[in-house]
Parts: C-alpha cells; sequence; structure tokens
C-alpha cells in the first residue's frame, strides 16, 4: 500500500523518562487519522517529532516513501495548526495567509489568487485587510488553517487545534475542517484529548497512552470494540462487573448470563467485563421482569437523555450506568431510590481479564 507517512519504532526519552516507546504507524494518503488520549501520553511529541520539531531518540519516519527522520522543518512538506493560532498580530489575515509563499518566492499575482481562493475555501472571503485582532477566535482558527493550506502540502498537522474555543464555535469549526479535509484530499493528523472530537471527525484513531499505541482502528470500532481496558476507560463513558467465564461466548455476572466474545479467555476465568451505557436496558422491578434487581442513585440530566447510575443488589460496590430517553425516564416512573432491573444487550459487553 502506497503510505502517506510511515512511523517506524520511534522512541523519544528525555532523560530517564521515555516519552515514546517503540511507536510504529502507517497513515495512508488522504484519510484523517487523530491521535488521542491524556496529557502526557506522548500525541504531541510524536506530531512534533513527524513535523521535525523535536528529534526523536530512535526509529525514523518516512514521508511519501521518503526517509525525513534527520531533516530540518523547513524541509519536510507538511502544514500546521497550533491550538494558539500563532497568527502574527502586525500582519493583515491576507499576509498571514501568504506568509509561506513569500518565503517560497511565489509571484504576487499566483500569491493573492491563492489567498482569495483559500479565503472563499474557509468562508472569510472579504477579510483579507482586516488584522487578527479584529476577527472572533473560530475565524483566526480559520486563517490559522488556511496559512497551513496555502503551499499545498501533502501532510496537514493539526494540534489540538479547537481546544481554545467555546462548545458552540468547536463543534461548527470541526465539520468545517473536515469538510475542507474531505474536499482536498490532505492526509491529516489531529491531536486531541477531546473524545467526541475523535469520534467525529477521525477516520482512524490511535489511542495512546503512557507512550504506547494501545489501539488502532476506525471510531465504531474503537469505542464499541475496545481492546484494552484503558481503551474502554478512556473513550466514553463505560461501567465495569465482575464476572465469571461459564461457557464459550458467555459470562456469568451474579446469576444473568451475559453473551459476549471470550475467544481469548479460557472457561472459568474471572473478568471484568465492560459495559456502554446505552447497551444497558433498564426496567422496573416486578415479578415477571428479567435481569439483577437493583436501585436507581442518582439520575443525570443530558439534555436529550437521562443516565442513570444503579446499584446492584447482587453486589456490594457495583455500579451500572444506563441511558434513556426522558420519555422512558417519565413512562417508568424512574427516579432516585427506584427500585428497577437491568439487562446488557446481547454481544454489546467486552470482557477483560482480571
Amino acid at each position: 500500500m502506497d503510505y502517506s507517512v510511515c512511523i517506524e519504532g520511534v522512541t523519544k526519552t528525555f532523560g530517564s523518562f521515555t516519552a515514546l516507546d517503540g511507536v510504529d504507524l502507517n497513515i495512508q494518503k488522504g484519510e484523517l487519522i487523530c491521535f488521542l488520549g491524556p496529557s502526557g501520553c506522548g500525541k504531541t511529541t510524536l506530531l512534533r517529532i513527524i513535523a521535525g520539531l523535536e528529534q526523536q531518540s530512535a526509529g525514523r519516519i518516512l514521508q511519501n516513501g521518503r526517509d525525513v527522520s534527520r531533516l530540518p522543518t523547513s524541509e519536510r512538506d507538511f502544514g500546521i495548526v497550533f491550538q494558539s493560532y500563532a497568527l502574527f498580530p502586525n500582519l493583515t489575515v491576507a499576509a498571514n495567509i501568504g506568509y509561506g509563499l513569500v518565503n517560497r518566492k511565489v509571484s504576487k499575482v499566483e500569491r493573492n489568487a491563492r489567498v482569495d481562493e483559500l479565503l472563499m475555501l474557509i468562508g472569510l472571503d472579504g477579510s483579507g485587510p482586516k488584522y487578527p485582532s479584529q476577527l472572533s477566535g473560530g475565524q483566526q482558527q480559520r486563517v490559522a488553517l488556511a496559512r497551513a493550506l496555502a503551499t499545498s502540502p501533502s501532510l496537514l498537522l493539526l494540534d489540538e487545534p479547537l481546544s481554545a474555543l467555546d462548545a458552540r464555535v468547536r463543534q461548527h469549526l470541526r465539520s468545517e475542517i473536515r469538510r475542507l479535509q474531505q474536499r482536498l484530499g490532505v492526509t491529516t493528523i489531529l491531536v486531541t484529548h477531546d473524545q467526541e472530537e475523535a469520534l467525529t471527525m477521525a477516520d482512524r484513531i490511535v489511542v495512546m497512552n503512557h507512550g504506547v499505541i494501545e489501539q488502532v482502528g476506525p471510531p465504531e470500532q474503537v469505542y464499541a470494540a475496545p481492546r484494552t481496558r484503558f481503551a474502554a476507560e478512556f473513550l466514553g463513558a463505560m461501567s465495569f462487573l465482575r464476572g465469571r467465564v461459564t461457557a464459550i461466548g458467555l459470562v456469568d455476572l451474579y446469576g444473568m448470563k451475559v453473551a459476549c466474545d471470550t475467544r481469548h479467555l479460557p472457561i472459568g476465568a474471572d473478568v471484568d467485563l465492560a459495559v456502554r451505557p446505552e447497551d444497558v436496558n433498564l426496567f422496573p422491578e416486578s415479578a415477571d421482569s428479567e435481569g439483577l434487581v437493583g436501585s436507581v442513585m442518582a439520575l443525570e440530566f443530558l439534555g436529550s437523555s437521562l443516565r442513570a447510575k444503579v446499584r446492584l443488589e447482587a453486589s456490594k460496590n457495583e455500579t451500572i450506568l444506563c441511558d434513556l430517553t426522558r420519555r422512558e425516564a417519565s413512562k417508568q416512573s424512574m427516579a432516585n431510590g427506584s427500585r428497577c432491573r437491568v439487562t446488557i444487550a446481547s454481544g454489546s459487553a467486552v470482557a477483560f481479564p482480571c
């Protein structure tokens, strides 16, 4: 396969601290890939190494088949957008966007045409004479994006570009960035700690923790079938319940049989069963209903839905989260203290060895 970026055995140490530990990753041409993880997991360090802003201790970086591991930043083919925008306050919007073109000695006529094209692309046509201080945060970030795209790079690097913006602007801009990326077909690496950002924008998510890659895959796969407990805990809400494998494809959870993939586990093994709130069914307690008996400890209002935290009667300390619509909660008269029963959708849970 023809890859845009190949990361081979990249390690980075700072004294005795290992920020990256033998990272391997291939990035396809035209895809938007997201490095996702908590602060200190190594995602920004990896991005900086790809850009040449940081030097790896071991391993190499290939871009379009060319080894760029030891090349300076100026000789690597990429555009970058930072969290802080990094626009020149004393230059107009047009001058900011065209800055890289000036350095490449592009003629003024071509430069102006390219700037006008990009201003139209980001929805800011007519704003060329303005200064960054005259723009909103979202508009400034669009200008930073246009500047990164001005030289038509084969690789676009986005270092938490939306984290400084308010929620509504962030939501709008991420769809705009995704639309532009798909339209231009530019390979893009996005660094973020925002799970929603990763799920809505990425073709593939790279879950990172303590300098290693925990899992790589499409958002739906990483969310629904996490391969490690960390990936399960970090991406979205998750409940963990102690169970035991009783047969191939079955886990016993306090007497309730839960169907899930157990091929990697021996029969009789104790497991932690990971369950998403939307895969839990909640019913009022009644003599003829199935499931585990519990009581609602708390109801959290999420706008279009409610999240119930249920304490299971069969366990002293374990609780399970369940999402239900406001209509369901009202119909079932669910409230704090309500007695209930819970079931788990077949095949939705993921079993991890204890």
